[in-house]
């Protein structure tokens, strides 16, 4: 089951809407009305490499973690259940997260 995995945590963090269909068992995409257990609501804002994509696909959060010119992101696609981590150069378009303490 989806739930008892704690490597499918995607699908708790993801949005309700907006996502792509996916086949794939626990995805993102895979039963949109399953999302966002947590309440976190990640939209799938896609990415900015020079031009815009990737919109209903993925979305990439920036995490603290920076290396010399390259920041670590967390990632979340429509045709997984596990996010993911990444470098990547600071210059790119990336969504943001605020907390409030």
């Amino acid at each position: 089951m989806c739930g008892e995995n704690s490597d499918n945590i995607a699908k708790a963090l993801a949005a309700d809407y907006g996502w792509q269909i996916s086949t794939a068992e626990c995805a993102v995409g895979n039963d949109l009305n399953a999302n966002n257990a947590t309440g976190f609501s990640a939209l799938p804002a896609g990415t900015y490499y020079g031009s815009y994509g990737y919109f209903g696909k993925y979305t990439y959060f920036w995490s603290a973690t920076v290396t010399g010119t390259r920041a670590y992101a967390r990632r979340l696609h429509f045709n997984s259940a596990s996010v993911s981590s990444s470098g990547t150069d600071k210059y790119n378009g990336l969504s943001v997260r605020c907390v409030r303490d």
